[in-house]
């Protein structure tokens, strides 16, 4: 009963029925969903919540970026902004925990995943509607942006949105292609061949809803999927310094081969722009949501990683960066530890892998810390791992020593904030 509750919940986030359905059009479902999801629930969390806090550490990053949130906000003596937290963030904190304290087994992930799919399977129906007839669901019309301005010639662009977080381009486009992976090992693994279907028509609808959506999101999400194929194929050192590799690749030739307009401003200033606030208040930061306060023409950073660090310092992000970091590690562990027991299981994960790094590279491009969708992509991945290894006695061998993965993860983190200032310099020197 639970994870069907956590499935309508997602769906209340993700396709939003209270934004464009006349039944049930202002209501307040996503509050409806966490109410019921927690009261159907409430002797799971009681029971397992201390336990999913012990086992994983992703929680305890979750929890310490929680009180980061606190911290810059103290720091800039923004004492109001404490309940604002409570009120805005608590509520995903609470969701990320819900998600992986209910998800207990294998089929309860399944049903998580394809729930998940569902809803990304309507929101590519919606992003085609709108590109060939002109509306989508309850006649949400598309974004239509500036593409090149010529002086007395100017192109449009049509670009599919949703509703809520995916009322932008580029989150609708990471989305969608977050899925095809996870689309096309369900067809590879399912003995079900209604399943095989559905999962094999999921593939060409969702890849062709991000086209629709004429964003960039999409080509830097299906790079990380590519450079996630890359890095299970090389060990030690050669897997960082690739990494580090694409990291730099993307910050210096993205923003100028894809940006198009931002509103007249390249985002290599908006980063620009992060990377001088961090360094004025590199430990806690400019304040919760003070980003666009302070940055050139009021914009976001549109950089989940540069947007943390210039808002929260590095009492934010480096758990951040532990949640992204550990999720990696034990999905890459989880694939090797795997395949020599079960190809079919082991194919699964890596779909989930390739996804997971994908949106993670995607967040180059978006500024979603403190989103719903960020930490449900994560659950899914982190319960993936966590179900499949019970399945198999793997636990110990995949999570390993905790205490190790975290002291590489902080070691990590410090080092790709001086990557982010090096490639983020280069970027803004050559234009």
């Amino acid at each position: 009963m639970a994870p069907l509750l956590v499935a309508f919940y997602i769906m209340t986030i993700m396709i939003r029925p209270q934004d464009w359905f006349a039944p049930v059009l202002g209501w307040q479902l996503v509050t409806f969903g966490a109410i019921l999801t927690t009261i159907f629930s409430f002797p799971t969390l009681l029971g397992r919540g201390p336990i999913v806090l012990k086992r994983i550490p992703q929680m305890k990053a979750a929890l310490a970026f929680f009180m980061g949130l606190f911290f810059s906000i103290l720091s800039q003596g923004w004492l109001t902004g404490v309940w604002l937290v409570f009120q805005e963030f608590g509520r995903v904190l609470f969701f990320f925990l819900l998600v992986l304290t209910v998800i207990q087994s294998v089929s309860d992930f399944r049903i998580l995943l394809w729930s998940v799919l569902l809803c990304i399977g309507w929101l590519a129906i919606h992003a085609i509607l709108q590109h060939n007839i002109g509306y989508g669901f309850g006649h949400q019309e598309p974004l239509i942006r500036l593409h090149k301005d010529m002086g007395e010639v100017r192109v449009w662009v049509a670009q599919a949105v949703a509703f809520g977080t995916f009322n932008d381009p580029n989150d609708l486009c990471t989305a969608l292609v977050f899925a095809i992976p996870l689309f096309y090992v369900l067809f590879k693994t399912s003995n079900n061949p209604i399943q095989q279907m559905f999962a094999l028509v999921g593939v060409g609808v969702t890849a062709y809803g991000a086209y629709c959506t004429n964003s960039r999101g999409g080509v830097i999400a299906a790079f990380g999927m590519v450079v996630s194929y890359v890095l299970t194929r090389v060990k030690g050192f050669r897997r960082y310094l690739s990494a580090a590799f694409a990291v730099t690749l993307v910050t210096v030739l993205a923003p100028s081969r894809f940006s198009g307009h931002l509103v007249g401003h390249d985002r290599a200033v908006l980063w620009g722009d992060g990377i001088a606030m961090f360094k004025d208040n590199p430990v806690f930061g400019v304040g919760y949501k003070a980003f666009g306060d302070l940055s050139s023409e009021h914009l976001q950073a549109h950089n989940t990683y540069i947007h943390t660090l210039a808002e929260l310092g590095l009492v934010g992000y480096l758990p951040l960066f532990l949640i992204i970091y550990l999720t990696a590690i034990h999905l890459r562990r989880a694939v090797d530890a795997i395949k020599p027991i079960s190809s079919q299981d082991a194919l699964l994960l890596s779909g989930v892998y390739s996804s997971t790094i994908g949106y993670m590279t995607s967040l180059y491009f978006v500024s979603r810390e403190y989103e719903h969708f960020f930490y449900l992509v994560m659950a899914l991945a982190i319960t993936a791992v966590i179900v499949y290894c019970d399945r198999y006695g793997l636990t110990n061998k995949v999570f390993g020593n905790i205490k190790k993965d975290v002291r590489n993860g902080l070691f990590w983190g410090l080092g790709s904030v001086v990557i982010f200032y090096f490639t983020v310099l280069l970027a803004n020197i050559l234009g």
